[in-house]
């Protein structure tokens, strides 16, 4: 065996296997495809010095060089190739001006002796004469394409970050010394002594150098994406969610398991070439899109009941689908589909919106049945007017306006505000409008009224109490009595002047039996005494500031002068715009008017 041979050997065994490394780790974007051309074509190239250096039969290697010039001819080329779409440039005048020289010089080398003049035999195999064209064609399209090449590697990654710089420079580097030593040893010595060769050119052998740089880069900073890529690939084939790499033309480039089984392909299936995501989701749209759901085609949807609820299930898949571009390679983008199975969550969701739907319904009715507790239709006399308002903080409220009139023609009413509000204060408002039904009309007085329904609720509401005010009016005597349970003073208007109702209590259900008195008052033609909850003076303004009680007084004595109604909703206008429009509680309000 030739020793000589031991380096184009070794160097092709590092090719090779740095060639099957990238091509068993590949991702299939132009970058790699054409870094393996070019490794393909280098190996080559050491292929034919082998064969050179084999001392096959002598009157065989005229056409054994000619044939195998194609391998050199196009490293450069190639090379270059890579480049630009490493650095994702577009191809310039020089790349295509490379490409046609190499593929016009080849039939040269073919058909005349311009390239390859014939061959002579040295001891460490043999060696090409070379023609007059040779050291032209060598200089063109082996040496000057890694010269442009470094020169871009450089000049075109000093603003990139610094992982990507490394990568280059380490190719730059590699690619100078294999370059450098391949003109000395190989194109200089037949330039200088007249195409003559005295040892072993070690042109293609060298190239081990760049290859091993090529290794250096991709195990230390993921050259070429290829160690980064077998991460993603290992985190994405574990991931719940589906994941689903295409290419521009719907070019299937990667999905993981979660995703063929989102999209119903059994698990042994065979990867399709082209994926068309619009043949398993119904209603996928390729117009640009970050997050839509879908539902997956060919599914039977079925109800199941139970005897607890109706409610409807199915076997339908929905998919959540997140979109975005990616760069695969250049300026060439990809699209990154990321899926989920979001079918419990649909049924859950549609589960939610039919219980809402029937609370929404229930509360319908409960608030029909406290509009049937509510007074609304209150006694008409010639001796009084009575004017109100009443408005929920929700479909429901806990706030008490409840009036009724005995046989004597007297007024028993009960203004009330259970605290809170919501479906639970509206309840125990209704039980408070029950028990004043109950109370009422048997002539007792405004406190034991209030104390019965305090003894009435006690012992079934425990998480509310009630601030309570009880009013006794007989239009005959025009005697006002009164008791309050823990309810702010109500407003007695009398003659331009807005005056408190005097008079304070305990609150009902907050201790075991509140201390309540009774109160009275002379009322005269013209008076009006007003009463309103506190969702009229507990709205925020803009800086978060209550409006307060003391406001709402100063702006009832402004607008004393209006009649009756037209207080009461300059009252609510007045609250509404000192809270922006937002409501904090219940509004009610409610005014006696004595006329006679």
């Amino acid at each position: 065996m030739n020793p000589y041979l031991i380096l184009p050997l070794f160097a092709l065994f590092i090719n090779l296997w740095l060639f099957t490394y990238v091509l068993a780790l590949k991702g299939k974007h132009r970058v790699v495809h054409l870094y393996l051309f070019y490794s393909a074509a280098l190996s080559l190239w050491i292929i034919s010095i082998i064969l050179y250096w084999s001392f096959l039969p002598f009157h065989w290697m005229t056409w054994i060089f000619k044939i195998s010039s194609i391998s050199w001819l196009l490293v450069g080329p190639l090379f270059l190739e890579f480049v630009f779409a490493f650095l994702s440039k577009n191809p310039n005048i020089v790349l295509y001006l490379l490409r046609g020289l190499a593929l016009a010089i080849f039939p040269i080398t073919l058909t005349t002796d311009w390239i390859i003049a014939g061959v002579e035999r040295k001891y460490w195999g043999d060696m090409l004469i070379q023609g007059p064209l040779y050291v032209y064609g060598i200089n063109l399209l082996t040496v000057s394409p890694p010269v442009y090449a470094i020169f871009l590697l450089i000049f075109e990654s000093r603003k990139e970050e610094i992982g990507f710089r490394k990568q280059c420079y380490l190719l730059a580097f590699g690619t100078f010394l294999s370059s450098v030593l391949g003109f000395l040893t190989t194109v200089l010595p037949r330039i200088l002594s007249k195409g003559d060769l005295h040892y072993p050119p070690l042109s293609g052998s060298v190239t081990v150098i760049q290859s091993a740089c090529v290794f250096i880069a991709i195990a230390k900073y993921g050259f070429l994406e290829i160690r980064l890529e077998k991460i993603a690939l290992q985190l994405y084939a574990k991931l719940r969610e589906g994941v689903i790499l295409l290419s521009a033309s719907d070019d299937l480039l990667y999905w993981n398991e979660s995703a063929k089984e989102m999209l119903g392909f059994p698990k042994m299936t065979a990867t399709p070439e082209k994926l068309d995501l619009g043949k398993f989701l119904e209603g996928f749209t390729r117009r640009p899109f970050s997050r839509m759901d879908f539902k997956r085609k060919f599914s039977e949807t079925k109800k199941v009941s139970s005897d607890e609820d109706m409610l409807p299930s199915s076997d339908s898949v929905y998919l959540e689908v997140s979109k975005s571009e990616i760069p695969i390679s250049g300026r060439d983008l990809g699209r990154v589909y990321v899926l989920r199975d979001i079918t419990e969550k649909k049924e859950a969701s549609e589960r939610i919106n039919m219980l809402y739907s029937r609370v929404i319904r229930d509360l319908d009715i409960a608030r029909e049945v406290q509009n049937t507790i509510t007074t609304r239709d209150f006694p008409s006399s010639e001796k009084f007017k009575i004017f109100s308002y009443f408005r929920p903080y929700d479909r429901v409220g806990g706030d008490v306006l409840n009036c009724s009139e005995s046989a004597d023609g007297s007024l028993e009413i009960l203004f009330a505000d259970v605290s809170g509000h919501g479906i639970s204060s509206a309840m125990v408002a209704a039980m408070a409008s029950i028990s004043f039904n109950v109370f009422s009309r048997k002539g007792n007085k405004p406190k034991e009224g209030l104390l019965f329904t305090n003894d009435l609720l006690s012992s079934v509401v425990t998480q509310h109490f009630i601030s309570a005010v009880f009013l006794k009016y007989n239009p005959n005597t025009r005697i006002l009595e009164y008791s309050y349970a823990g309810h702010h003073a109500g407003l007695l208007l009398r003659d331009g002047q807005t005056l408190d109702l005097q008079g304070k209590g305990g609150v009902l259900l907050a201790v075991g039996t509140p201390i309540l008195e009774d109160f009275q008052i002379q009322l005269k033609p013209g008076d009006r005494v007003l009463l309103y909850s506190d969702g009229l003076f507990e709205v925020r303004g803009s800086k978060g500031i209550p409006m307060g009680n003391t406001t709402l007084v100063e702006a009832v004595k402004k607008l004393s002068y209006q009649d009756s109604d037209s207080l009461i909703r300059s009252l609510v206008s007045y609250s509404e715009s000192f809270g922006d429009g937002i409501m904090t509680d219940d509004l009610t309000l409610f005014c006696l008017e004595i006329t006679a």
